[in-house]
């Protein structure tokens, strides 16, 4: 692993690389913000241009680089990949949180590797170890994927583990790219998204704990100002112990908590699920309750369900999202989820088609994979018949 000297020469040889892969190795048991303990680099030469076959890339050797976070400042590493134009991941979504958290570092040249591969038809939230074995041959295996990183000395197979999650991203991304071609620009946009719903993660802050909660619909507004009070309290608690939030107060017990809105210690503790750490603070718990305003949280109204109309036309676009994705050969999840049908019946039901047009399926690359087969429909130019040619059961013609 490096030595605290060479962590500059890496940042600098990182900085000219065309491509760099990146990996973190954390301890996340029973912590709100995991402990980083390695971080392993892997990059291509200066002189290797990306424009070149997958072959080219695939047989040069990238370097690589193990640096104990633990034992030395891997800050100007970090500072490196952050301005990096290419910098290639597997599933980042956890380790672009955590360097956000430890270095407000935000990584906008992302590249995921299990996004392209979703794009490239090979299965979405494919693991990296699935992922090499397939496109190179290989015989990888995530039996060090448990392991405790934070012990020292780290073994070999540790070591070993470490550097393969890294040393073979290079040749992922140059085979996956070959395939894709135009598709890399939607690859780099989703990767966008997944970087930035890391830092989104990443910046919950008391004020706004509550809205990660689910299971609110149907609070009234004196239920909903006492999870506003209970999740910051518990946020904040959870930031002072470094302890996950569940472990403070579960979820389901916070909300049982704001229905029933308790003012004595027994009918605190009478709550089922409280935890340890929220029994020691009782007091502290009720406060919380007793400084609940519903006065600022102000009239809800209520959750109106979607007309009859608008339900029928969400179940026909997400069969629509599914003859798409078949034809493309992509993950249906890429182009459209339930919600993003369900949002897109009711806005053209309620305000009309032009109302849709800033929805993603027609604001972003979408538009024209998925976006124009919805609106066509809705418009009449196209048509959902069944064919039991397809792998759908289902075809999109012209009307």
């Amino acid at each position: 692993m490096a030595e605290p000297a060479a962590v500059s020469a890496i940042a600098e040889a990182v900085a000219a690389a065309p491509l760099v892969s990146f990996d973190l190795e954390f301890l996340a048991q029973d912590r709100l913000v995991p402990a980083l303990c390695l971080v392993q680099v892997a990059w291509l030469p200066a002189h290797q241009r990306l424009d070149v076959p997958a072959a080219a890339i695939v047989a040069t050797p990238p370097e690589v680089a193990l640096i104990d976070a633990l034992a030395v400042d891997v800050a100007p590493l970090v500072a490196a990949l952050a301005a990096h134009g290419c910098v290639v991941a597997h599933a980042a979504r956890q380790d672009l949180a955590l360097l956000f958290h430890r270095f407000g570092a935000v990584l906008g040249g992302l590249v995921d590797t299990q996004v392209m591969a979703a794009f490239a038809g090979m299965g979405d939230q494919v693991g990296l170890a699935a992922l090499a074995n397939e496109l190179l041959g290989l015989a990888l295996t995530k039996d060090q994927q448990w392991t405790d990183w934070a012990k020292r000395p780290l073994s070999d197979a540790q070591l070993a583990y470490a550097d393969a999650d890294v040393r073979h991203l290079p040749a992922v991304y140059a085979k996956l790219a070959a395939r894709l071609g135009e598709r890399i620009a939607w690859v780099r946009a989703e990767s966008g998204v997944v970087a930035a719903e890391a830092v989104a993660a990443a910046q919950i802050t008391p004020e706004t704990a509550w809205r990660q909660l689910g299971g609110l619909r149907g609070l009234d507004a004196n239920a909903l100002a006492v999870v506003i009070e209970l999740a910051a309290w518990r946020q904040r608690v959870a930031s002072e112990l470094d302890r996950p939030l569940g472990h403070v107060l579960p979820e389901k017990a916070l909300i049982d908590i704001a229905r029933q809105r308790p003012a004595t210690t027994e009918g605190l503790r009478g709550i089922k699920g409280i935890s340890p750490i929220a029994r020691q603070r009782v007091d502290a718990v009720l406060a919380a309750v007793a400084a609940a305003r519903p006065d600022a949280v102000g009239a809800r109204e209520p959750a109106r369900a979607p007309s009859a109309r608008a339900q029928r036309w969400t179940e026909v676009l997400l069969s629509i999202v599914h003859v798409v994705a078949d034809g493309a050969g992509i993950a249906p999840r890429l182009l459209a989820t339930r919600a993003d049908a369900e949002e897109f019946a009711r806005t053209v039901d309620e305000n009309g088609l032009d109302a849709a047009q800033v929805l993603p399926a027609l604001a972003t690359w979408r538009r024209d994979v998925i976006g124009q087969a919805w609106a066509g429909w809705l418009s009449g130019t196209l048509a959902l018949v069944g064919d039991p040619a397809a792998a759908t059961g289902l075809a999109l013609l012209p009307r």
